[in-house]
């Protein structure tokens, strides 16, 4: 059997699944198999989990969106469907010249 990797480079949904195999009363020894984590890396998990109360919220560094996503997804659609527009000439088609231009999430 070869080396297999910690449990930190499991995603959110694998470790929810782990979680949920423990409760099914699975083994640590299959679920190790079958996310390729030790047995004692499985282990450990489930006792930070158990002690951090589930899956912790980390605070997230940078700016609030100051767009929301259907006009990031807009600006997209035009990026990619006339690659030499400019900001200002996607801006211009998106927003009404009449009214203020209302892409700012609320």
């Amino acid at each position: 059997m070869g080396f297999r990797s910690g449990i930190r480079n499991v995603t959110i949904q694998k470790q929810g699944a782990i979680v949920n195999g423990r409760d099914q009363g699975r083994t640590l020894l299959e679920l190790g198999k079958q996310f390729n984590i030790s047995e004692s890396g499985i282990s450990k998990f489930l006792k930070r989990w158990v002690d951090q109360g589930g899956v912790p919220k980390v605070p997230k560094s940078g700016c609030h969106r100051s767009t929301s996503r259907l006009f990031d997804r807009n600006v997209l659609r035009l990026s990619r469907v006339n690659p030499l527009l400019t900001a200002v000439d996607i801006t211009r088609e998106l927003c009404d010249p009449k009214t203020l231009c209302s892409y700012y999430q609320a």
